[in-house]
């Protein structure tokens, strides 16, 4: 199994992919085709849990949907995330997890010899000391980024998602992403407590509610709440919308005007006459992913502007702004970009190159 490393935001810290090999994976999806139609009896489909069963309304669009919902009627938000959920399974737990919930005993062997798969390689140079420094362990854990990787998290808290659902409470858990709703900010602490004991007693751990570095957040009326990538905000109608975040469009934008350099267009393979193409496919790839934003207008405008940018500077980078100053304006319509944009009258800090860094994919669906 490959292991990818990707640098979380506003961090240092790694979160490690595996990537198992091809064989692998198609054993895996196999296994997952053979059980999408169990998924519901086998309790992993419940009212709770999305992002196991195949679908919009219960994948990430309709778990964002749901959230959105439930806020209009219960504006506390509790949001956390379990601490390094995947590193910290008990494989011997999951196990029996399994045994309980797939019905075809010869499925078994293969699903207990994929929990079991250790790291083999890496992308990087240093895979060994990232993936020990991101506390990843032999013999502990499963490995995220298996296709398998949703239904073992799914059999794994299949007991922690029947005592949710009893409790009354709007809760959407997406993995290791949990999101409750409440009316009080009290009701929101009580249900902390109550999960953090349920989840303890499978060796899981929760951060403290608003606590520095912690991911557990109580969020009061009115304040956006942070969701699988985007913010539930209340409108001016008082309803309630998901919006991509002013962080999070500038972190798109940066991410697409730093793939404006000569040296990782050619590691990619991109030319100059692809390279409009494939800045359009970055555009196209995040303005998909946050579709359902009710401000992705905005966010669709500055990424169409920082892709301009980053072809700007590849043009000025191959020839020069002495030899583009001669072109004519029908040469420069003829390129697709303003002369202004190409030959920016203020140079210096609007040509400086930003520090390579390599352009992320969007979020995956």
């Amino acid at each position: 199994m490959l292991a990818v490393a990707k640098k979380k935001p506003d961090s240092e810290k790694y979160r490690i992919i595996c990537v198992p090999t091809m064989s692998d994976r198609l054993i895996q999806f196999a296994l997952l085709r053979t059980l999408k139609d169990k998924l519901r009896p086998m309790g992993l489909d419940n009212p709770v849990s999305f992002g196991i069963a195949e679908g919009a309304a219960r994948g990430v669009q309709g778990a964002r949907r749901f959230a959105c919902n439930a806020r209009d009627e219960h504006p506390y938000v509790y949001k956390t995330d379990i601490q390094q959920f995947f590193d910290n399974i008990r494989r011997e737990e999951l196990s029996r997890c399994l045994g309980r919930v797939v019905r075809q005993p010869s499925l078994l062997p293969y699903l207990n010899a994929f929990l079991q798969t250790e790291i083999s390689e890496g992308f990087d140079r240093n895979w060994r000391s990232i993936v020990s420094a991101s506390g990843i362990r032999r013999g502990i854990g499963v490995r995220q980024g298996m296709p398998l990787s949703p239904l073992f998290a799914g059999a794994y808290l299949r007991d922690f998602d029947r005592a949710m659902v009893k409790t009354k409470v709007p809760i959407v858990r997406y993995v290791d992403d949990i999101v409750a709703f409440f009316d009080s900010e009290a009701a929101a602490l009580d249900f902390h407590e109550r999960i953090s004991d349920a989840l303890g007693e499978i060796g899981l751990a929760l951060g403290a509610p608003n606590a520095a570095g912690s991911k557990t957040a109580i969020i009061l009326p009115g304040e956006p709440a942070p969701f699988l990538g985007m913010e539930i905000s209340r409108s001016p109608i008082g309803k309630h919308q998901l919006r991509v975040s002013a962080n999070c469009i500038g972190d798109c934008v940066n991410r697409v005007r730093v793939a404006g350099d000569l040296d990782y267009l050619q590691e990619k393979k991109v030319r100059l006459t692809g390279m409009g193409q494939y800045f359009q496919s970055i555009v196209n790839g995040y303005i998909h992913a946050y579709a359902e934003a009710r401000n992705c207008d905005d966010l669709k405008t500055a990424l169409k502007q920082a892709a301009t940018v980053a072809q700007a500077s590849i043009l000025r980078e191959l020839f020069g702004r002495d030899r583009l100053a001669n072109l004519s304006a029908k040469q420069f319509d003829f390129i697709g970009i303003e002369r202004d944009t190409i030959l920016p009258k203020k140079a210096g800090r609007s040509e400086r190159k930003p520090e390579l860094t390599r352009p992320a994919s969007p979020p995956a669906e």
